[in-house]
C-alpha cells in the first residue's frame, strides 16, 4: 500500500502550517509503518489565471491566489517532506508548472482528473520520466484507454485512480465497482482510489484495498483558529481512523488461524488394520477401517486415497509399504510404512528436464506450461509416461516432448489433432498403425487425427511437435486401464522454471 497525503491548498499559503501539516502526518506515517508521500499543487497563476480575471473574486481563483505559495516557499516545503522520510508529490495544473518537477528533484506525478483530458498537459507528462499517478474521474473507458497508450508508448511507470469528482463524495455515489473494472481493463498497471468523502463518514479506504486498489490518497490538513478543514478533508486523527479501518481488514484479509488444523485433525477417523499386516506387504485398501479416536503420528481417512485403487497419489497411504509386521486393529501409524511421495519424484522428474534441455540446447522460460504424463501412475513413470511443454496453443500449436532413458509412451490416437513430431535430440522409435520409425534429426513425421501411435526412446530423447489446436481429453488410449482415468489424474502439471 503507498499512501497520499493530499495537502492541496491546506497549507493556507503558510510554510509554518505546512511544516505542521508534515509534522502530523510524518509521525502517523511512522506509527502505521506505511509508505506515504505528501501532495502539493502547483499552477503559475500569471499564466494559469487569464490576465482579466486575476483579481477577480471567482471562487477558484480567489482561493488560489489567498493560498498561493512561491517557488521558495515550495522548495522549502519538498525540502523538509524529504527531511521526513516521505515522498514529494505534486499536481501540476499547467505545462509551465512542469520544470519546476526536475528544478525541485520531485519523486512523483499525480494528474488531476480535470485534467484527464488536457492533451497539451498530458503528451508533455508523458515525456517525463517519474512515476505518473492519474485519476480518472468523469473519464469514460473510451478515453482511459488512449490515455493508457499514451503513457504506455512511452513506456512510463504509470497508475490509474478511481476518483468522484464530488466534493465532498456522498457514500452512495462512491462507485467503487469501477476498480475492479478498472483493474480488468488494465491489469497490467497499479490502480488507485482517490477518496473525498467526508471524514465523518465511514471510511471506503478498506473497501477499496478489498477490491485491489494499492493506491490510497486522501485530502489532509491540520484546523487551527485561522484555518478551518473543508468537508472532504481529514485531519490527524481522521486519518488515523482510516489507517486503522484499512489494518483491521488486512488483518482480517490475510489472517490465518494456528489452531485450526489440530482442532479439526482431533475430530477425524483415524486408520486402523483389519487384518496383520506382515513386514514387507503392501498395504491395500481393503487392509484398513477407520474409526475414532485418532492418536499421534496415526494416518487419518483424509490421508487414504483409493478413487483407482493402484493410482499413486500425493504421500498416500494405499500402496505404501510396511516397514514391520502390524497386529490386526492396531492404530496404522505412518513411522511404520515408507508412504509415496509425490513431491520428490516430481523434483527428481524436473531436475531429469532440465538436465536433457540443457543436453538438446533447448530453451524454456517462466511462461511455458509443462505437465508430467503419468499413464499408469508416477511410481511407474519411469518406465511409461512423458513430459511435455507447451509453448502456443492457437489455431497452431507448439509442444517439447521429453523421454527419459528407457522411457515409452502407450498407443494412442487423437480425434481432431494433425501434428507432426520431428526429433531434436536423442533418439526415438515411433510405431504408427504396427510401422516402426526410427525418428531423425532434420526429418519431420506427419501424424494425421486417427492414426495409432506410440514411441520410446533408448537414451532419452526431445521432440518438436507442431500441430493443429490442442484439445484437452483429445487423446484416446488403447488401453482401457488408461481410458478409465481421468484427465486430471493422469496428468500433472509443473513449472520448469
Amino acid at each position: 500500500m503507498f499512501y497520499i497525503f493530499e495537502m492541496a491548498n491546506n497549507h493556507n499559503g503558510s510554510v509554518k502550517h505546512a511544516k505542521k501539516i508534515i509534522d502530523e502526518f510524518a509521525a502517523l506515517a511512522n506509527s502505521f509503518d506505511i509508505k506515504a508521500g505528501i501532495k502539493l499543487q502547483l499552477r503559475q497563476l500569471q499564466s494559469f489565471i487569464h490576465k482579466d480575471y486575476l483579481e477577480s473574486d471567482l471562487k477558484y481563483v480567489k482561493r488560489f491566489r489567498e493560498t498561493e505559495l512561491g517557488k521558495e516557499d515550495f522548495k522549502k516545503i519538498f525540502e523538509y517532506i524529504r527531511k521526513k522520510k516521505l515522498s514529494t508529490i505534486a499536481t501540476p495544473f499547467d505545462n509551465e508548472s512542469l520544470p519546476l518537477f526536475k528544478e525541485l528533484d520531485l519523486s512523483i506525478i499525480k494528474i488531476a482528473s480535470c485534467s484527464i483530458d488536457d492533451w497539451a498537459l498530458l503528451k508533455e507528462v508523458a515525456q517525463i520520466n517519474k512515476k505518473i499517478v492519474i485519476s480518472t474521474a468523469g473519464a469514460e473507458l473510451t478515453h482511459l484507454k488512449k490515455v493508457y497508450q499514451l503513457f504506455n508508448k512511452y513506456k512510463r511507470n504509470f497508475s490509474f485512480m478511481h476518483c468522484v469528482g464530488e466534493y465532498p463524495t456522498p457514500n452512495t455515489h462512491a462507485n467503487l465497482e469501477r476498480i475492479t473494472l478498472l483493474k480488468e481493463t488494465f491489469p497490467d498497471i497499479e490502480i488507485g482510489f482517490s477518496t473525498h468523502e467526508s471524514p465523518h463518514e465511514p471510511s471506503l479506504a478498506p473497501y477499496a484495498v478489498a477490491l485491489g486498489a494499492s493506491l490510497i490518497e486522501k485530502h489532509v490538513g491540520i484546523e487551527t483558529d485561522e484555518v478551518p478543514l473543508n468537508a472532504y478533508s481529514c485531519s490527524p486523527a481522521d486519518m488515523k481512523r482510516v489507517l486503522q479501518d484499512v489494518d483491521r481488514f488486512q488483518s482480517v484479509y490475510t489472517g490465518r488461524s494456528d489452531d485450526e488444523v489440530a482442532a479439526l485433525t482431533q475430530l477425524k477417523r483415524g486408520v486402523y488394520l483389519n487384518k496383520d499386516i506382515k513386514k514387507g506387504q503392501i498395504l491395500k485398501y481393503e487392509d484398513i477401517y477407520f474409526a475414532m479416536p485418532l492418536h499421534d503420528g496415526q494416518a487419518h481417512a483424509g490421508e487414504v486415497d483409493d478413487e483407482w485403487g493402484w493410482l499413486q497419489r500425493r504421500k498416500n497411504l494405499i500402496g505404501a509399504t510396511a516397514k514391520k509386521t502390524i497386529k490386526k486393529d492396531a492404530p496404522v501409524l505412518k513411522k511404520s510404512f515408507k508412504l509415496f511421495d509425490e513431491d520428490e519424484t516430481v523434483k527428481k522428474i524436473r531436475k531429469q528436464a532440465l538436465k536433457l534441455l540443457e543436453m538438446a540446447n533447448v530453451t524454456t522460460t517462466e511462461k511455458d506450461e509443462a505437465e508430467i504424463s503419468a499413464h499408469y501412475g508416477l511410481d511407474n513413470y519411469d518406465k511409461t509416461g512423458a513430459l511435455i511443454v507447451s509453448k502456443v496453443n492457437l489455431k497452431f500449436c507448439k509442444k517439447l516432448i521429453l523421454m527419459f532413458k528407457n522411457q515409452s509412451h502407450p498407443e494412442h490416437y487423437h480425434m481432431r489433432k494433425d501434428e507432426m513430431f520431428e526429433l531434436i535430440h536423442g533418439d526415438c522409435k515411433l510405431i504408427l498403425n504396427d510401422e516402426v520409425i526410427k525418428l531423425k534429426v532434420g526429418y519431420p513425421v506427419v501424424i494425421n487425427a486417427g492414426t495409432r501411435h506410440s514411441f520410446s526412446s533408448k537414451n532419452g530423447c526431445v521432440i518438436e511437435e507442431v500441430s493443429t489446436t490442442h484439445y484437452t481429453d483429445d487423446s484416446k488410449y488403447t488401453d482401457p486401464d488408461i481410458s478409465k482415468l481421468r484427465t486430471q489424474d493422469r496428468k500433472i502439471k509443473i513449472k520448469l522454471i
